[in-house]
């Protein structure tokens, strides 16, 4: 475990165009510093020893002190790292936070070389939800009078905790030789807002003192109800839950699926083991409520929502997850370049579609939309979904009539034949099917193809072939796969990718696709310690 240095804390340097949006953040999980100001970075001079790039040795030493390069994944020289403006021309300000500096990170102000640094700037991030900012932003430290955090200074959902402990009889936790500030500062930093639903970290009560409270007290008692209350209210909710990973496979006797009642893939990626603290959530999931939902089903259900670059998403989340640590993709996607082929100069004033093979509630689907709207400039005027799990297909009709697009759900083949001659395009199909269904002969599209995403982890190979089959023949266009990669294994990943999409363009029926490669590898976030969750844009054309 970490060992904190006495009365440091966390300094999050950024550019000043995200001053902002940072501040914003720690304001709301109760991480700024109030006491402390921000100030700008001081511009670090050029040392004759120790300057970056150079030996810490002795003078005649000519071997460079390596730091990691998180764009490549691998130790490198640090002067052949490219310098974006934003670091080096831009004016860069120092944020003050209550969040302990471990000591075991490297010095401040250096960059962070090992995998150990990496991890927590992060995890850090990601709690603050900010990972999208990654590379704008860097960690230092710096000393305060005192290490302790006042009450004051507790975030808005820790105060309540307190409040609510402290108004529990005596006895309850005198007995159990606990304290309610035992309670407090153990319970974790990291929560989330889903209105109206305040959603806890898996690791909520792990600690000690919550093992030997719950384990009198059970998380459902009635002792405990006022306390879950207090904190939905401070945040301004009405249901709390506890999160939990998404299992690759299912094995809940509680949640079976028609095909087996064993372990299998979770294929829907339900998240079967979301614990409800408070509010009602509509009825448990049944096998009859997962694979064949009625309207009637839909309508009972806790529903939240979320707004993301100006998008709302919603889903149920006893049955549908969400991520929000994927915004760094979602942006970038607002921000495609136009779609111009090599040998047709117009191709940037052609408009065009996209697919998402694993669409979900429209994760990615909707800001391959939005990327099209307005005054942006990639031409996306319709986005084709397929999708398996009907909570998911819900959830996407909900949140595009939220955005104001309009969205025609298929569910057989002859729903697409009563859509060909269609006088109006809505802004999406969806598809509730298998996508090895996916077919360009359907006849949907009216607008060549030209982004297809492949969102599903551990691995989408499966539907590489449909992926293929889906781009514009004329055209090309690229191929979005979504992996999880050893930091170390990108470059091997990346050439490895390229020569199995080279052998399907080979042996696929389109002969004039003959380019493939792998024009950017996109990190966006840390999937565990030392492994990536990365997109790998394929680009495969003529």
């Amino acid at each position: 475990m970490n060992q904190e240095i006495p009365q440091a804390k966390v300094v999050l340097v950024v550019s000043k165009q995200h001053v902002k949006t940072v501040k914003s953040a720690l304001e709301r999980f109760g991480k700024l510093d109030r006491n402390s100001k921000i100030t700008p970075e001081p511009q670090r001079q050029q040392q004759p020893r120790g300057a970056e790039g150079e030996a810490h040795s002795t003078p005649d030493a000519r071997f460079p002190r390596l730091q990691f390069d998180v764009d490549i994944g691998r130790y490198v020289d640090p002067s052949t790292i490219k310098k974006t403006t934003t670091e080096s021309d831009e004016e860069r300000m120092r944020i003050p936070t209550l969040i302990q500096y471990p000591s075991t990170l490297c010095a401040p102000n250096e960059p962070p070389d090992t995998e150990e640094d990496l991890k927590f700037k992060y995890e850090l991030l990601e709690d603050l939800v900010l990972s999208y900012l990654f590379k704008n932003i860097s960690i230092s430290y710096h000393l305060t009078s005192s290490s302790r955090t006042s009450p004051v200074s507790m975030s808005p959902l820790h105060k309540a905790l307190s409040e609510a402990l402290n108004t529990l009889p005596e006895s309850v936790l005198a007995s159990l030789h606990l304290t309610p500030e035992a309670l407090v500062s153990s319970f974790p930093d990291g929560y989330s807002v889903y209105k109206p639903m305040l959603l806890l970290p898996h690791n909520a009560f792990s600690a000690s003192p919550w093992k030997t409270l719950l384990a009198t007290h059970p998380i459902d008692s009635s002792l405990l109800h006022p306390v879950w209350h207090r904190m939905s209210e401070a945040v301004d909710t009405t249901h709390v839950a506890i999160n939990s990973p998404i299992p690759l496979q299912t094995s809940s006797p509680s949640h079976p699926t028609p095909a087996s009642e064993h372990s299998q893939d979770n294929i829907l990626r339900s998240p079967i083991n979301l614990t409800p603290l408070h509010g009602d959530f509509g009825p448990p999931p049944t096998p009859q409520t997962m694979t064949s939902p009625t309207p009637s089903d839909f309508e009972s259900a806790l529903w939240v929502h979320t707004k993301q670059n100006g998008i709302y998403q919603t889903w149920a989340p006893l049955y549908t997850m969400f991520s929000r640590g994927n915004i760094r993709e979602k942006t970038r996607i607002l921000h495609l370049p136009p779609s111009v082929s090599d040998n047709n100069d117009d191709d940037d004033e052609v408009p065009s579609a996209a697919v998402d093979l694993y669409a979900g509630i429209g994760y990615f689907a909707f800001s391959y939309k939005k990327s099209g709207d307005g005054m942006r400039n990639t031409r996306i005027k319709q986005v084709l979904c397929w999708e398996l799990n009907p909570w998911s297909v819900e959830g996407l009709r909900r949140g595009a009539h939220m955005n104001a697009w309009t969205c025609t759900i298929i569910t057989t083949l002859d729903d697409i034949q009563a859509h060909t001659n269609r006088v109006s395009e809505p802004d999406f199909y969806v598809f509730h099917m298998d996508n090895q269904d996916a077919d360009p002969s359907f006849n949907i599209a009216r607008f060549p193809v030209r982004h297809v995403n492949l969102g599903l982890l551990p691995s989408s190979e499966r539907a590489w072939p449909v992926a293929l089959r889906m781009l514009d023949r004329e055209r090309g266009g690229w191929i979005h796969v979504h992996e999880n990669v050893g930091m170390k294994d990108i470059e091997l990943r990346t050439r490895g990718l390229e020569s199995e999409f080279r052998k399907l363009v080979r042996d696929g029926q389109n002969k004039k696709m003959e380019s493939v490669r792998v024009e950017h590898v996109e990190r966006v976030k840390m999937y565990a310690p030392g492994v990536v969750h990365c997109v790998f844009d394929v680009f495969v054309g003529v």
